[in-house]
């Protein structure tokens, strides 16, 4: 969590809370101006992370839902990019709200299904401000440095589909589970990942399908004919192209469209049109 994602916090306050990766960040939510004064490939340069934070902070969706729909409501954005959604939960625990507040609602928008988090060994590898404080890992046998005999590891000894799913229910029951103790309440969702939703995480479980309503999926932001906001944003732009052509379509640009960035993110308007979902959302459950 980034200190400029957030507003301070007293008793009394209504809150909205964004879990996430970088698409809850506001990675890529820049003005054409900034997208135009990038020296490098921006594809590259923007995920980075750690440039841009005032326009990440004012942009992603969890701000533009409180400034367009819910005025009198502090924002806590607890985005990090490229957690895992492990990590996104232990936010909560990294980030303690004072007691006695308002109205507050959680909302998880969950990142890629594989990604599994751990603490780092030591702060000082952590970033600004401890942000990036967790090391995440994938199921690969790719080069990515120091890190890739740990995944391959994990890749060979203990991953699976099976257990990817597991993880995922075992997440949000964590968060329903610590909404219902505070008196919050809770949403959540895909940012990407179009197989998360009930009936592809069912079949994920595999000989575990028992355990698949061990979440109450009534918490779960349902979009038509979708599998993910990416998934709809992209429907709004490219209506004759998958989900899964993004990359390969969006980072040959130098400069976002309208609703999607070189780094295939969100761009402000993107990040609108999310934020005025889920405000939808919010509102049809009675949730303010």
């Amino acid at each position: 969590m980034y200190k400029n994602h957030c507003d301070i916090v007293n008793p009394g306050d209504n809150v909205i809370i964004g879990l996430g990766d970088s698409f809850t960040q506001g990675i890529g939510a820049y003005s054409l101006e900034t997208w135009a004064s990038m020296p490098t490939t921006p594809s590259l340069y923007n995920i980075a992370g750690q440039f841009f934070l005032d326009e990440q902070a004012k942009n992603n969706w969890v701000r533009q839902l409180a400034n367009h729909h819910l005025p009198n409501y502090k924002v806590v954005n607890l985005g990090v990019n490229g957690a895992g959604n492990r990590a996104t939960a232990r936010e909560l625990y990294l980030n303690p709200l004072p007691e006695n507040l308002g109205n507050v609602i959680i909302v998880l928008m969950a990142t890629g299904i594989e990604r599994f988090d751990f603490l780092k060994q030591k702060d000082d590898t952590a970033g600004l401000d401890w942000h990036q404080k967790w090391q995440t890992i994938f199921p690969t046998i790719s080069d990515r440095g120091p890190i890739s005999r740990l995944e391959r590891e994990y890749f060979e000894q203990i991953w699976s589909h099976r257990n990817d799913a597991l993880e995922f229910l075992f997440t949000v029951k964590e968060l329903q589970n610590f909404c219902k103790a505070n008196g919050y309440k809770f949403l959540f969702s895909s940012a990407f990942d179009t197989s998360i939703n009930k009936e592809d995480i069912e079949k994920a479980l595999g000989d575990k399908k028992q355990h698949i309503n061990i979440i109450d999926w009534e918490d779960y932001i349902t979009i038509p004919n979708r599998k993910s906001f990416m998934d709809m944003v992209n429907q709004l732009e490219n209506p004759y192209k998958s989900i899964h052509e993004i990359h390969a379509v969006h980072s040959k640009l130098k400069m976002p469209t309208k609703y999607i960035t070189p780094c295939s993110h969100w761009t402000i308007e993107g990040n609108k049109v999310v934020a005025d979902y889920i405000f939808e959302e919010i509102k049809k459950r009675n949730l303010i």
